[in-house]
């Protein structure tokens, strides 16, 4: 650990009048102080906490608090009560508003709530550079591109190497390793390793956001299901309000083909989160996987628009047009994706496939030839061109690049069998159909 990281402890200064904050895994305190709540509780606070000043319906708290369990009015009520209990002497106070739902009222104050660091106070264990540091790493993570991943890992290792109790960067390296076996950047096995060891590597009794999601999201890769079903158990039934957890939660739920209940996830992960990108791209990614075509194109349009210039947000919008709505005025924009100085390999890949879907069968095949005997391309990202070739009928040729990645154990192919776009054909061919019986158990 290099001495430069690590801050002296600092006097605390006298406690301000009561202030509620709620930290990264949803555990609200009073000024520093844990209040006492159920999981179902603090899921109801933490959606009145970020929506405040703003009334929060009735079937938001059954999506999110109850999560689609049957919620009666008397149910809602008792947990309204007892929160009220608590947050009343504090200064705080929920509103009702007759026929639609409860709200948050500011302390008397009126000062903005802050968000408090989990699990600890950062600034007075760690020096400036280092929480720095790791918050850069976090943003890198939010972008979820290529290059940005790689960054973050990068950054995260040394961080961990220079720090090694900063055990929220230990989980930021889980999910970043994760991420990065999303994308086929990094080889499955050595990356689950790693990645697992780092989370193991924090002492039981320590409090860290996104430490059972991680370890879920990547049980999930190593294609262990069922024991990643119960781990996401575990990680809601810990953070039963945490956005990023709703999402891991999903993803699982895709794998295993329970569409409309991702779908579900989805929505109370975005009352709580209603700009990330991440969401509404997997939402629109549900919708569609879960037949609704026309609902994920909105939500794909949405999340673009909402997010202008973010070249993941435009090349996705992109690739369910061609899967939804295919049409030769999507060519243009599709190829501009390729125009960057180091345009990322998934451009490419949304290239290959807007061109397949559109009948350009000389100029995709191209692409997906100059694409797969490029030394760069590893074996998962060769296999999202399996889709536009399956497209052009090429699917002896798309099931090979399936295969490949199966006998390497690469974690993103489960996701990529999922594809609605290999819907009409993996099934019934046998390569495909050996792979979904391998992966999946059907």
């Amino acid at each position: 650990m290099t001495s430069d990281l690590r801050a002296p402890l600092l006097k605390r200064a006298e406690p301000e009048p009561a202030r509620l904050v709620i930290d990264e895994a949803g555990f609200p305190f009073l000024d520093g102080v844990p209040l006492a709540a159920s999981p179902r509780e603090r899921a109801a606070l933490a959606l009145l906490f970020r929506r405040q000043p703003a009334v929060v319906p009735k079937e938001e708290f059954a999506n999110v608090a109850w999560r689609g369990a049957e919620m009666s009015d008397e149910g809602l009520a008792r947990c309204i009560s007892r929160l009220r209990t608590q947050l009343l002497a504090a200064g705080h106070r929920i509103e009702a508003v007759y026929g639609v739902g409860y709200r948050l009222v500011p302390d008397a104050s009126e000062r903005p709530a802050r968000p408090a660091p989990a699990p600890s106070n950062w600034a007075e264990l760690y020096s400036a550079q280092a929480v720095q540091t790791y918050s850069f790493c976090r943003n890198l993570l939010l972008q979820a591109t290529p290059s940005a991943v790689r960054m973050a890992i990068a950054r995260l290792r040394q961080l961990i190497d220079e720090v090694p109790d900063f055990w929220a960067a230990r989980v930021g390296l889980a999910e970043g390793m994760a991420v990065g076996i999303g994308w086929g950047l990094l080889p499955t096995m050595p990356a689950i390793d790693e990645a697992m060891n780092a989370l193991d590597s924090i002492p039981d009794d320590v409090q860290i956001s996104g430490r059972f999601a991680a370890r879920a999201s990547l049980l999930d890769f190593a294609w262990r299901f069922e024991e990643a079903g119960l781990a996401f158990e575990r990680a809601i039934g810990e953070e039963p309000a945490h956005p990023d957890t709703l999402l891991a939660y999903a993803r699982h739920l895709l794998y295993m083909d329970r569409a409309d209940l991702a779908a579900r996830q989805l929505q109370a992960a975005k009352l709580l989160s209603p700009h990330s990108a991440r969401i509404g791209m997997t939402l629109a990614r549900a919708l569609i996987q879960a037949g609704r075509p026309e609902a994920a194109l909105r939500e794909a349009q949405a999340t673009a628009t909402e997010h202008p210039g973010e070249l993941v947000a435009t090349a996705f919008h992109l690739a369910m047009q061609a899967l939804v709505a295919p049409s030769e005025s999507l060519v243009g924009p599709a190829w501009r994706l390729t125009q960057g100085v180091e345009a990322p390999t998934f451009a490419w890949t949304i290239l290959a496939s807007v061109l397949a879907q559109v009948g350009h069968r000389a100029e995709a095949m191209d692409v997906i030839d100059a694409a797969l005997i490029c030394s760069s391309t590893s074996v998962g990202e060769a296999t999202l061109y399996a889709s536009p070739l399956a497209a052009l009928g090429e699917k002896d040729r798309a099931a090979a690049l399936l295969q490949a990645a199966f006998e390497q154990r690469c974690g993103m192919l489960a996701m990529v069998l999922r594809d609605p776009a290999h819907a009409h054909w993996i099934r019934e061919h046998p390569v495909g159909a050996s792979l979904m019986r391998e992966v999946f158990g059907e």
